[in-house]
This record gives C-alpha cells, structure tokens and sequence, in this order.
C-alpha cells in the first residue's frame, strides 16, 4: 500500500509539474497520518472519560411489606413519592428469602402523573386512560417452563357458551350436542402473535397461545426465570405495538407485541436481594429507561458496585410528549399478589415475609449523593439523533459505524484544515523530492 501511494504521488507530480499544484496533505502523508491518529486518539479518549462514574447504594430508604401465610399474601399494598421531572431517580431493593421466589407475588416501581383530583394511583393510571411509564413488574415475564392440561371449567362462561362434558376421563365442551371437544382441538399452542389470534385462541397470562374453552396453561410459579423485569409504558392509555419505536441497549426484548419489554440483569443473578437503580428520562416524544443492577450484597452494605447496566428507549410514533410539566408526577411502589385467570399452579405461595426498600432521589440532575461523576439523561441525544441509533441498535453494526465515523471525521477535519490553511497562504514553492517521498513515517505512539 506505501509503494502504491508514493506511484500515485510521483504520477500527480508528472501531470501537474510542480509539487505546489498538489494538495499540501499529499506532500505530507506522514504529517496527515500523524494528524489523523492524534485527532482519533482525542475522541477516543473524550469518548471513555465521559462514560466513567459510579453509583453507590444509598444509606438511608423506607420499606413496605407484605406476609404470605397458607396461600394468602397481605401487607403494605402501596406507597408514592412524588418526584419532579423529567428525570426521575430511584433505588429499589427486592428483599425476599432465597427459596420464596414466586411470579404470583409480584413487586412494581413506576412513575406516573397524578392530577390533584386523583386519589388513588389506580383512579388514574394507563388502564383508565393515562400515562403510566412502569419500570419494574416482576410477574409478567420470564416463563421459561410452562405447559397445558386439559380443562373444562371455562366451558360454561359466556365465552365458550358450551356444555362440560368427558371422553373418557378426559374433560371436554360441547357445542349444541355435538361431540365432546378436549384439549387444542383447534392448533392454539403454536400461536404466537396475541394480537391475532383464530377466534377460538386465547393468549395466556403466562405468555403462550391456548385453546380457552378446553385447556388450560400450567407451571410451577417458584421454579421460572427470575433474572427478568418487565417493563412497558402508557401514553393516553394506549400501549402496544404500532405505538412505540423500540430502541434497546443491552439484554432488552420484546414481549407481546410490545406491551411489555423483558429486562434482564445482565450478570446472570436473580433480581432480588440486590439494589437496583432506576432511572427515567422523558425528554419530547422519547422515554429512556436505564437500570443500574448492583451485585447481591446485604442492604445495608454501601459497598456493593454495580455490575450490569441495561438500558432501552421508546419513541412515540405520533410525535406525543411524553411528559406534562403541570402534572405532578410520582414514585409507586406497589407490592401484591397474582391470581391467574387462564393458568392453574401447581402449589401455593409458601409461608414468607417479602419487603419492598425504596429510595428516590429528589434532585437527579444536581443533588444526587448516589452519584459519583455519572452522565445524566440530560445529555440524552436529541429526537433525529434517537431516530438514527434505533435504526442500528439491534445488531453489532452500530459498532462499526461509530468507529468508522471517527476515522472519517477526523480525516475529514484534517484535511479541512489543511485545505483551509493552503487556501489563506500565498502559493509558495515546495522543496519535495523522491527522498521525501520514499522516507519512512515515524513510528506512532500506541
């Protein structure tokens, strides 16, 4: 490659005549290359300093309970916290015995405006028409052993309109008299898109596709995926595919058709007994989710570090602001038990205490004792910017197009300015020779 370029460079010598007629940055190869690996090393290098900060767990939090006896869970229910936007900070700790993770106890923390006259969270939020930016649900996903059993008890609901019947010992519906229908007698099981559906399928709320009237979904609650969080969001009530651009950033999918987006911790640890930040940004039509997941360390050990961060945006499709400043907005942190409706467990919610510590950060941006030198939401990329990385997220190209956009920037402002300083100089005379030519570059520093 050396030797071809040097022919190059004699052969523009050749048909221009004098060496001042060539480009300055051609005369000077080794001067271009030094430039260009200096301007690439400084964006480098700009680039890694301003990734570097650290969080640590906060010293002080409130906790709310719940208590699992025979079956029943009971406790706390509730707590808000109100908060100022657009950023929005907390720290959340899951804190339950090893041997008691259950999907039917299910820990939340979201944000979501509350009007004045709204008194209760439930009075107000996605499900009656609002916003509702849910950061955590540890029930929805994560259902990685499931399976079906036949079952009549839906056979006579207004939905299925049918009759029980057996054939055998193998329960069934019937239609007007006709023959006793048992289990997927229609092809449910292999559906997997909930939002169509034949009309005799239903989707589970366990995540998979069944026949409603003569099956039913089965699992063990304790014994699922319990190193993924669930989260989703609402804007005027509405949520799903069609509504959002997708842009993750980290072990981040989507689940049912985008009414859900399943958020693993990243280091292969269960999300429990461990704090976790959360942070959220709704800047226009954008809303950034980020999780901060600290390695599993009693509560009170301020020296735990974090160990796997995911983050994932969503971009409204219609343009609407994801944010209304004349709103107060709020922490929820909720703890309840899940009754399935289309799902029969094997075993009851064991006896357990389960507490839910939470602690919000007031003023992210500017107050943060958590935070140790850590780039905020605010310098988020603008909605154009956004729009461009969700195009190239979900594959390894982005990584290409970055470092090759570097190189060309730099190459581009060397020779930029290179070209400018030509330009605003008189045209002098340059002294090249072959021998400047042939010379060898300088060896670079690493």
């Amino acid at each position: 490659a050396r030797e071809t370029f040097k022919q190059q460079f004699r052969q523009l010598r050749v048909l221009h005549g004098h060496p001042s007629s060539i480009m300055v940055q051609l005369s000077r190869p080794c001067t271009v290359l030094a430039t260009l690996v200096s301007l690439t090393s400084v964006l480098a290098a700009t680039e890694k300093n301003a990734t570097q900060y650290y969080f640590t767990p906060p010293d002080e939090y409130e906790s709310m309970w719940i208590k699992c006896v025979k079956g029943v869970c009971k406790g706390s229910n509730a707590s808000k916290v109100q908060a100022d936007g657009p950023h929005f900070t907390a720290y959340v700790y899951y804190d339950l015995p090893e041997w008691a993770y259950d999907k039917r106890v299910i820990f939340t923390s979201y944000v979501q405006p509350m009007p004045d006259d709204c008194d209760s969270p439930n009075d107000c939020d996605g499900r009656t028409g609002g916003n509702e930016f849910d950061m955590v649900e540890t029930g929805y996903v994560g259902f990685n052993n499931t399976w079906f059993v036949n079952d009549h008890v839906r056979c006579e609901t207004k939905a299925c309109n049918a009759q029980k019947c057996w054939n055998g010992k193998i329960p069934g519906c019937s239609w007007e008299g006709g023959p006793c229908k048992q289990g997927d007698y229609n092809n449910c099981n292999v559906q997997t898109d909930p939002d169509n559906m034949p009309p005799p399928c239903t989707w589970t709320d366990v995540q998979n596709g069944f026949s409603m009237c003569t099956q039913s979904a089965a699992l063990d609650p304790m014994k699922q995926d319990f190193t993924q969080l669930s989260a989703n969001a609402y804007l005027d009530g509405k949520t799903g595919v069609g509504l959002w651009q997708f842009m993750p950033k980290g072990a981040i999918t989507a689940v049912n058709n985008q009414r859900a987006f399943a958020v693993g911790t990243g280091d292969g640890n269960r999300w429990g007994n461990r704090w976790i930040r959360l942070d959220l940004t709704l800047k226009d039509d954008l809303m950034w989710y980020s999780y901060s997941f600290f390695e599993p360390k009693p509560i009170n050990d301020t020296s735990a570090k974090v160990t796997s961060k995911q983050e994932f945006g969503l971009k409204s499709l219609k343009g609407k602001p994801t944010f209304d400043k004349t709103t107060p907005h709020y922490w929820i942190f909720t703890l309840w038990q899940y009754e399935y409706e289309f799902a029969v467990p094997v075993n009851k919610v064991w006896d357990s205490m389960r507490y839910l510590h939470y602690y919000v950060v007031q003023d992210p941006l500017h107050n943060d004792t958590t935070s140790h030198i850590v780039q905020l939401a605010q310098e988020l990329p603008d909605s154009d910017a956004v729009e461009q990385l969700a195009k190239t997220v979900p594959s390894a190209v982005p990584v290409l197009l970055t470092a090759a956009g570097i190189v060309m920037a730099a190459f581009l402002v060397a020779s930029f300015v290179m070209l400018r300083w030509r330009h605003a100089t008189r045209p002098q005379l340059l002294t090249t020779s072959d021998d400047d030519v042939d010379r060898e570059c300088l060896p670079l520093q690493e």
